[in-house]
């Protein structure tokens, strides 16, 4: 079973193996998340697991947490396009949760 992408989720770090986002939101390893990283534009719909989520920061209001996901998990072309994109270092990813159907 997958959830969609927390609302508040913002981009910390993308690399080839993982992709960190920042959010109030605490998720379980193993949790499959889905989502949309736009890489220079172009929407790729994703759906990969937590491989680890920690505290980064206390707030007043709570916690907020660095979740990591695991995307060794993709199917070969989606890693591929994710791996070109880091290499070419043009423009910035942005993440946006699952469109609804």
């Amino acid at each position: 079973m997958s959830r969609p992408l927390p609302k508040d989720a913002t981009l910390v770090e993308l690399r080839p193996e993982t992709l960190t986002f920042r959010t109030r939101e605490g998720l379980l390893p193993g949790t499959a998340v889905d989502l949309v990283l736009r890489l220079e534009g172009q929407p790729l719909a994703l759906q990969a697991p937590v491989q680890g989520c920690m505290v980064a920061e206390k707030e007043r209001s709570g916690y907020i947490f660095h979740c990591r996901l695991d995307l060794t998990a993709l199917p070969g072309p989606d890693l591929h396009i994710i791996g070109l994109f880091i290499s070419k270092g043009r423009g910035s990813p942005v993440l946006s949760g699952p469109v609804a159907k």
